[in-house]
């Protein structure tokens, strides 16, 4: 059975007393903005740090209201502080957002991981409040060590089958350690970080030449870290992309919408706002 991985956003102590979360919170609407960046921040553990801009907005800060159910002009005055601190980047597309404090305050854990830490702290809460070692008790305290006893197995025949799997060499691995390769990528292929590259089209049922093309597209964008790839890929999966002709669409749709938001931004403010009345024309037509 595989492993899945949780990842959430851990603060640390001092979070609130940084002079960037400060000054954020002391201007007009700064507590609704570091709510704002904390979602952000909680969006964006899963894909290494970035949010991608699918193209359902108009821009990124349209796109992230209506994803995190924010006011867009709460989130565009958002994005121009941390822009302005440097707290976010743009590393390829100028829409995509890397959230530069996302690497330390992300954690994560294998589902196994999680069942075994949950049960040992219900353990240790009840053994605290136990005052005498009834027959009962001594019952209950077998009873939970056996079931730990089966939660340890469990653990280690999981970590076995997914050494198994790591050791044999697929076609496809192959294939992946020679793109990775080929584009400048030097990860091992017993590494963690080649596992989890290749668990994209052994678990979640990519297509190799979707992984691949990730791996291309991130050396295109001069990006040298596997976690770029990872989230060009979570992003991918997150849209349900899975085949090479999937990906390709996904990429000309993409190109199209930049290609009309650039004429968009060429109009002058006359023709802008008839092409708007039209398209919300169009629209009420398209409803009635």
């Amino acid at each position: 059975m595989a492993n899945k991985k949780f990842f959430w956003i851990k603060l640390k102590q001092d979070f609130f007393n940084d002079p960037y979360i400060k000054l954020l919170r002391r201007m007009a609407g700064g507590d609704t903005y570091t709510i704002i960046y904390l979602e952000m921040l909680v969006k964006s553990a899963s894909t290494g740090g970035m949010l991608y801009f699918q193209g359902a907005g108009q821009d990124i800060a349209e796109e992230l209201s209506l994803i995190l159910d924010e006011n867009v002009e709460d989130v565009r005055a958002l994005l121009a502080y941390l822009e302005a601190k440097k707290l976010i980047t743009h590393p390829e597309i100028k829409e995509d957002v890397f959230l530069v404090a996302s690497a330390d305050l992300t954690g994560s854990e294998t589902d196994s991981a999680m069942r075994m830490r949950k049960f040992r702290e219900r353990q240790m809460l009840h053994g605290n409040g136990q005052a005498s070692l009834s027959y009962a008790d001594v019952t209950d305290r077998y009873d939970k060590k056996e079931i730990e006893t089966e939660l340890d197995i469990e653990t280690e025949r999981e970590q076995e089958t997914e050494n198994k799997k790591s050791s044999v060499v697929t076609p496809a691995k192959t294939m992946l350690l020679n793109s990775l390769q080929a584009n400048g990528f030097f990860v091992s292929p017993n590494s963690m970080a080649f596992d989890n590259l290749i668990a994209f089209h052994e678990q979640d049922g990519m297509e190799i030449e979707v992984v691949i093309k990730a791996v291309e597209d991130a050396s295109a964008a001069g990006k040298s870290n596997v976690s770029y790839i990872n989230g060009i890929l979570n992003n991918k999966l997150s849209n349900d992309i899975k085949t090479l002709d999937q990906y390709n669409q996904s990429e000309k749709v993409w190109q199209s919408k930049q290609s009309n938001r650039q004429a968009e931004s060429d109009l002058t403010p006359e023709q802008a706002k008839w092409l708007a009345d039209r398209q919300r024309k169009r629209e009420r037509n398209a409803t009635s």
